[in-house]
């Protein structure tokens, strides 16, 4: 396949199309300098003939920082019917690692070394209520020769957990008998595992928000004001629960078409979130605004035919499927635009200082000021 528009990465021979300048969002890097924090790249420890590596999640555990990730180890091609698929059937893969302080990746290795036919996709790396790593992840024949099979289980995406080993391993695989995970022909996705009082439990829905226990009847919480944040878009869970002691900072993302200058349209994500209190029964305060925007002027990765013709870009995306609070600051892992990651820093105070009751009129901004509530983390 020839690419056109290419640029290299700066630490491989690896090929990747060019960044190309347009008007509109602001790249991630500017967007979290106007959040008060700071976006930096990860570049070090990534596979050596990737093409790209996205879709981060982190997790503190034992005093450590691990991350796990998407890596698309080739381009995707194109059939006559403008179907992509991997050209030599190398499906995406997950791989894991120590995140160093100074971001580079340590003891790089795929999570499931045997080879498969499957695509691991969008990993999320959880604590378990056992106190060991755990990581799910979502499979599916996705863009392999192996789609198209209705008979087969991951002809749609499922979600599988795994325990992950001292090696790094994953090992115990489970899929989860929930919604409609072993049923053929349903796709099930935008999981989020967590520990609470002891237990297991399982972000699953958004709208509402729909909390799957493991041994307690499921909990749902109205989200309504997520509509008015997100104008009715598709919306997702995007990573576990923060616990801030007087309630859970859940963070969500949600997806809608847009139209460049140009008349072009692409798909757009945003990142949002909102502060449940400490029981799962109501929203307490709402950002209503994103947090952050996909955008079009961070690198994009440009998919050609045979004959080197662009046909298609990737979308902008901005995914964060880990986070945790380290000091008096948000850690969380970016994803941007199917293409690159990074670690996002900022002060706790920022995200919350943004936050306001969901009853409050979203045309003003009456900021909350949750030093002084009486809901405070002074009382978890």
């Amino acid at each position: 396949m020839n690419i056109t528009y290419r640029f290299f990465h700066a630490n491989s021979d690896v090929v990747y199309p060019i960044k190309r300048e347009r008007e509109g969002i602001p790249t991630v890097y500017t967007q979290a300098e106007n959040l008060g924090g700071s976006f930096k790249r990860i570049l070090r420890g990534l596979p050596a003939h990737n093409v790209a590596n996205f879709s981060p999640s982190i997790v503190k555990h034992n005093g450590k920082t691990y991350i796990a990730w998407r890596s698309q180890p080739e381009p995707f091609g194109f059939r006559h019917d403008m179907k992509y698929f991997y050209l030599n059937n190398q499906p995406t893969d997950i791989y894991i690692g120590e995140l160093a302080d100074d971001h580079t990746i340590v003891g790089t290795k795929k999570l499931r070394s045997k080879k498969h036919r499957l695509s691991y996709e969008d990993p999320r790396l959880f604590v378990g209520p056992d106190d060991n790593l755990y990581v799910q992840f979502v499979a599916s024949t996705y863009a392999s020769r192996y789609d198209n099979r209705p008979d087969k289980l991951f002809n749609t995406p499922k979600v599988i957990v795994c325990l992950v080993n001292d090696s790094f391993e994953a090992v115990h695989a489970a899929i989860p008998p929930i919604g409609k995970n072993l049923v053929k022909g349903e796709a099930e996705k935008n999981w989020c595992f967590f520990s609470h009082k002891g237990q297991l439990n399982c972000l699953y829905a958004t709208r509402p928000l729909t909390i799957e226990r493991e041994n307690d009847p499921t909990i749902t919480v109205d989200t309504a004001a997520l509509d008015k944040v997100t104008h009715g878009s598709p919306t997702f869970n995007s990573l576990p629960p923060i616990n801030l002691g007087y309630g859970h900072l859940i963070f969500y993302h949600w997806k809608h078409m847009a139209q460049e200058a140009s008349g072009k349209t692409f798909l757009l994500y945003h990142l949002g979130a909102y502060i449940v209190d400490r029981d799962f029964t109501k929203i307490l305060y709402i950002d209503k605004n994103p947090l952050f925007t996909g955008s079009l002027n961070d690198h994009l990765i440009v998919w050609t035919d045979y004959a080197g013709n662009p046909v298609s870009d990737q979308p902008a995306v901005m995914l964060p499927f880990g986070a945790y609070i380290e000091n008096t600051e948000l850690v969380m892992s970016l994803g941007i635009n199917d293409a690159f990651m990074g670690i996002f820093r900022c002060p706790m105070q920022n995200i919350l200082g943004r936050m306001e009751k969901p009853d409050q009129d979203f045309s003003s901004r009456s900021i909350v000021d949750h030093t002084n509530s009486e809901e405070s983390s002074s009382k978890a």
